[in-house]
């Protein structure tokens, strides 16, 4: 019973807030519906959970699932003011998560719920056991996907695939390595064109990355407290895939898994430079048939770190970078329709926001600076000498980034 006026407390507080945003119901019993999932992210082997409903009216419950099936489902799946009812979710057989999109649609009202079902592991022993590694059909330099840098043996770290679906088929959304020690993505790498940004709306959607245990990635339901920073910077939630570049609506919620963050200074760098740094991106990937982007961030000499939600230390990084690597199918500019560039900020507050030719960079010099290979399956694509002549070029002098 306690629960049950708690659940009924919240929900009208929670018509409360939309009414002070401008979404006044002219019904004046119609209560926004509430629906509380418990475990999600849900275990590959699933299960069934109740599902708590907080209602004033009749209500009806739909699952969308991606990849399409029924693997998740609810019952019942309508229903007449508070209830509980049974999610249950199948065993997820393959190596990638799956979500499903869990909507309360109520009167006016409607809440949808994003719910995760982790992948399962490999059967087989030895290294194939573990899943992190994988993006479903091999190690991630076998894939020949030309935004990947080195996959070096190295302690700590870990690489991961997120994907999504779109027009009933599978895409890649983004790859990342994981320090399980500054709780960072070292670097973020996805193709980036017309067709990936997509179209839709920033979601917002807040959440931990189901592809590693919550204990392993910060919370940040909340944003980062500021931890050893100096109490006069704010510190912003700074996506290294940015939430713009992938606009579907799938692949946007995925940008806002707390793998892809880092505590970046807000208002003088993320909100400024960054940012202008990211637009400028986005344009180029418009004019170019594929823009290959890594973004990473460097934790080396950091002695500052930010709290999450739960009091876990972020590291602060010291510095950002991105290395782009542009293909034009009219091959009248680099090698074989290939150029590329690197762009290097320290982290730290800007009074200047434009983005000019003294942060850009070779590939060369940026991989002599942080010891990574980038762009590892280029050279098997247009040759070795092409290649090296590719990541060597002085951007500087390459007119076609159009940095003043």
């Amino acid at each position: 019973m306690k629960n049950r006026l708690i659940r009924a407390l919240s929900a009208v507080i929670a018509v409360a807030v939309a009414a002070s945003c401008g979404q006044v119901n002219s019904v004046k019993d119609d209560i926004a519906p509430e629906m509380v999932i418990n475990a999600n992210p849900v275990d590959a082997a699933g299960g069934s959970q109740y599902v708590y409903i907080t209602a004033s009216s009749q209500w009806t419950v739909t699952v969308e699932c991606s990849p399409e099936g029924d693997w998740a489902r609810v019952s019942p799946a309508s229903g007449s003011g508070n209830a509980d009812i049974v999610l249950t979710v199948d065993a997820n057989e393959g190596l990638s998560s799956r979500t499903a999109q869990i909507t309360l649609a109520g009167g006016s009202w409607f809440r949808t719920t994003t719910l995760t079902q982790r992948g399962a592991k490999p059967s087989e022993g030895g290294d194939d056991d573990d899943n992190r590694k994988y993006d479903g059909g091999g190690p991630l330099t076998q894939t020949g996907w030309l935004e990947l840098p080195a996959l070096p043996d190295q302690s700590g770290i870990d690489y991961f695939t997120h994907w999504y679906t779109k027009g009933g088929s599978r895409q890649r959304n983004y790859s990342f390595s994981w320090d399980y020690d500054n709780l960072v993505a070292p670097w973020v790498a996805y193709a980036l064109n017309r067709g990936t940004i997509g179209s839709g709306s920033r979601t917002d959607a807040w959440n931990i990355d189901p592809l590693l245990p919550e204990d392993s990635q910060p919370v940040l339901y909340h944003g980062f407290s500021r931890g050893s920073m100096d109490i006069k910077i704010k510190i912003d939630r700074g996506h290294q895939c940015p939430s713009a570049d992938r606009l579907t609506h799938d692949a946007n919620v995925q940008t806002f898994y707390s793998t892809n963050m880092t505590p970046q200074i807000g208002v003088n760098f993320n909100q400024s430079i960054w940012a202008n740094l990211e637009t400028m991106v986005r344009s180029w990937a418009n004019n170019s048939d594929t823009l290959y982007v890594v973004t990473g961030c460097v934790t080396t000499g950091s002695q500052d770190y930010a709290l999450d939600n739960v009091g876990k230390k972020v590291t602060v990084p010291t510095a950002y970078y991105k290395a782009l690597l542009r293909y034009s199918n009219v091959k009248t500019i680099g090698k074989k329709g290939y150029v590329a560039c690197a762009f290097w900020l320290d982290h730290k507050e800007y009074s200047d926001i434009t983005i000019t030719k003294s942060y850009m960079l070779s590939i060369d010099e940026l991989e002599d600076r942080l010891g990574i290979d980038f762009f590892v399956n280029l050279p098997a694509l247009i040759g070795d000498d092409d290649a090296a002549a590719v990541e060597a070029e002085d951007p500087a002098q390459q007119p076609w980034w159009n940095v003043k």
